[in-house]
């Protein structure tokens, strides 16, 4: 199926690993010229190299750190300067503080802020006054389970992704005239790096062994799996693409049925 994506321009945050590699992979994959972003710049790099070898579009590493305004700009600013414009944004922020509500400082909150919520805002500010040009242009936020079932450990990230789920929701909102379509995948376990860290955290917290951990993940799940990195990049991908010219201003769950609220 020819999604309609060939030569557009794509800025996916947090590219070098996990859920936004695969979702630079796939848009990669579709014929879309994507810009990677990271802090680590030698896994931005290789991971930059992998997405030439299995595509035939064209991939900019730009090292960022996304809690930084400056390196925002810069990123959107060198996306410009090489293909000028920008046509997809894929959102993907870094994982806050975890606790219980009586263990979580006022440092840890602002870090939550500044770490989470700020930086989809400026990206956003950044980057739609291009796609207002061209009267064209998909926004997909990726954020969390959390989203839907928030709590105790995932609490900041649950406020704050909850914030940038409401984000989504008013700019598709308020776009949607223009041709800019703004949606929310909220993924559940998967098998990612972030993933098996916190596994790892839990494993160890609990005194038990990373296999018993993961099992137990994996069967919150009403299909009994972990996600692969390749469920939600295909999605994303479908979401930026033409055939989803009528899906604006929606909250995904991609978890295997983990979420069981009806809404």
């Amino acid at each position: 199926m020819d999604m309609g994506l060939s030569q557009k321009v794509a800025i996916v945050c947090a590219a070098s690993k996990g859920l936004g590699r695969a979702s630079a992979m796939a848009l990669a994959c579709e014929g879309v010229n994507v810009v990677i972003c990271a802090r680590n710049e030698r896994e931005l790099n290789e991971a930059a190299s992998t997405i030439r070898a299995e595509s035939d579009s064209r991939v900019l590493p730009v090292v960022c750190d996304l809690t930084r305004a400056g390196d925002i700009e810069r990123l959107v600013e060198r996306t410009v300067e090489e293909f000028g414009t920008v046509d997809i944004l894929v959102t993907n922020v870094g994982h806050p503080q975890m606790g219980a509500f009586s263990d979580l400082r006022e440092v840890d909150w602002q870090s939550g802020y500044e770490g989470v919520l700020l930086p989809v805002i400026r990206l956003c500010r950044t980057v739609i006054p291009h796609m207002q040009q061209v009267h064209w242009g998909r926004i997909v936020h990726i954020t969390s389970i959390a989203v839907r079932e928030p709590g105790t450990p995932y609490l900041i990230s649950s406020v704050f992704r909850a914030g940038v789920a409401a984000l989504s929701k008013s700019l598709a909102n308020e776009l949607g005239h223009t041709g800019i379509l703004v949606n929310t995948v909220c993924p559940g376990p998967f098998r990612t790096p972030l993933g098996k860290e916190l596994i790892q955290r839990t494993a160890a917290a609990q005194n038990r062994t990373y296999a018993e951990i993961e099992s137990e993940t994996a069967q919150t799940s009403v299909i009994g799996r972990m996600g692969e990195a390749e469920d939600l990049g295909t999605l994303v991908a479908f979401l930026c693409s033409e055939q989803a010219r009528h899906i604006t201003g929606q909250i995904m769950s991609v978890d295997g049925g983990t979420a069981r609220g009806l809404f």
